[in-house]
């Protein structure tokens, strides 16, 4: 409807039901429609704040329990190596006495031999 041709009375009468018609139709006046739309922008954003920390947290987690893992897979490879290397030290010390050991057999059975030998001859200056 046209404002301009009502009288001034008619005019404060025609915004009052022009009023009081908006707010039946959308069941609330424009200001509490505004607050009900920065609430419902609150509430989206508070939900999206709560899934964007549950995610980073998620990840902290997962990244956390992977590090973890690695490490221990790291820990676990460099102890199997130590214990590696110990044997083919101690297999390397083991064959190094065996030939000592050899050595020193072949040793005392040769001076056995050049006593004998010795005491052979020995006796037969004697003789």
């Amino acid at each position: 409807m046209n404002d301009s041709i009502l009288q001034p009375e008619g005019k404060d009468k025609w915004a009052s039901a022009k009023g009081t018609a908006e707010k039946d139709i959308r069941g609330r006046s424009m200001g509490e429609d505004l607050e009900a739309k920065l609430e419902s922008a609150r509430g989206a954003t508070r939900d999206g704040l709560s899934k964007a920390r549950d995610s980073t947290e998620s990840l902290c987690r997962d990244t956390r329990s992977a590090t973890k893992r690695k490490v221990d897979e790291v820990r676990y490879a460099a102890e199997t190596k130590k214990e590696e290397a110990k044997a083919g030290w101690f297999s390397w010390l083991g064959w190094g006495r065996s030939k000592v050991d050899e050595g020193k057999g072949k040793t005392e059975a040769e001076a056995d031999l050049v006593k004998r030998v010795h005491k052979r001859s020995l006796m037969r200056r004697r003789v």
